[in-house]
């Protein structure tokens, strides 16, 4: 069977060229995103796009701490992916054992397995040695319904770690030369012909998500006033009546608080002080959003920090905005015209079911 080739990168390659490594071949590449609960790789964000723009089938991998809660950890990858889908399953990393038994490295491997699978729909691969993984993971007949991403150097046929009789990716060098990369980097096979792995990602892309769409309010209140900026300092210059439907184009105040998935709050803006940014996506048709502008925001079970912390965003998060809360909450709904949302603890709006 042919093998088709691809890299995985970190930000120790540094500045890539994506359209050269495209170029000489290279029909994959896997990006770091994250170690543990606590680091974000400060190139994935940027080799996403531009791996992406290169024509590349891309995924991303997690490196996993066994001295880490796999709850926080497996929240800050997906925080860190926001709502980027990778081409094919997204990878756990398990090279290190810190120090842990066997049977709590084994116990945290599960579950972050268990997670991600969760959260994405898709059963995640496994990156691994055989060594490593034969004197540090307990046995176990589940894990050869995990796809395999195997590391073994110098080999004409990979050595598979125990539970595996075949793999999907072999990293095969941890010094390859590509071009539009200048330091060295690790190579890697796919198991088939590149129709087969754009098989494989089709045939492991989530169901669609519901499309995002405009988010719109409308007006509880009799009456509303329209001021020219997002506080009752601001001049009244218009009116609004009760019934109103309004596209809601940006978000001011001094307590402002989103919600981007079913329960799960942040602070947009806090006593003042902006935790996110606010944006119109190029098509404004999908949605506003919301981009993590702090590092180690909480997420919270409401719009308040009297409600429960049940995570974290990272700095960099890109989120769809599906509600808005607060007790100082103003939208902007045409240029220059803004409206209370919530003021004092009183809701004048509410947002208007797609």
């Amino acid at each position: 069977m042919p093998y088709t080739p691809g890299i995985d990168v970190s930000n120790y390659e540094g500045d890539i060229e994506w359209s050269k490594v495209a170029a000489a071949g290279y029909r994959f590449a896997v990006l770091r995103a994250t170690v543990g609960d606590y680091y974000t790789d400060p190139r994935f964000y940027s080799y996403w796009t531009d791996a992406k723009a290169a024509g590349l089938i891309v995924s991303a991998y997690h490196v996993l701490v066994a001295t880490r809660y796999a709850e926080k950890q497996i929240g800050r990858l997906f925080n860190v992916l926001g709502s980027r889908r990778t081409d094919f399953p997204l990878i756990l990393d398990v090279e290190r054992d810190d120090g842990v038994s066997n049977a709590a490295l084994t116990a945290c491997v599960q579950d972050c397995l268990r997670l991600m699978q969760e959260k994405d729909g898709r059963r995640p691969l496994i990156y691994t040695a055989h060594y490593f993984w034969r004197d540090h993971i307990l046995t176990s007949p589940d894990w050869s319904k995990y796809d395999l991403w195997v590391a073994n150097y110098n080999a004409t046929t990979p050595l598979l770690p125990p539970g595996w009789t075949t793999w999907k990716f072999w990293q095969y060098s941890p010094n390859g030369k590509v071009p539009g990369i200048s330091s060295d980097t690790d190579l890697n096979w796919f198991n088939g012909s590149y129709a087969d792995l754009q098989a494989y990602a089709a045939g492991t892309t989530p169901d669609p998500q519901p499309e995002s769409v405009p988010l719109k309010a409308r007006v509880t209140a009799t009456r509303l006033n329209v001021r020219s900026g997002a506080g009752v300092a601001f001049k009244v210059i218009g009116k609004l009546d009760q019934g109103s439907v309004l596209p809601i184009l940006n978000l001011g105040g001094r307590d402002v608080w989103v919600e981007f998935a079913p329960g799960k709050w942040s602070a947009c803006i806090y006593g003042g002080k902006p935790f996110m940014e606010v944006y119109q996506p190029p098509a404004p048709e999908t949605g506003l959003r919301a981009r993590v502008i702090v590092d180690g925001l909480n997420i919270r079970s409401g719009p308040a920090i009297t409600y429960a912390d049940i995570g974290d965003q990272v700095r960099g998060a890109e989120l769809v905005i599906r509600n808005i809360g607060g007790r100082d909450a103003w939208v902007q709904h045409d240029l220059g015209k803004w409206s209370a949302f919530a003021y004092g603890g009183e809701r004048y709006m509410q947002i208007v079911e797609a």
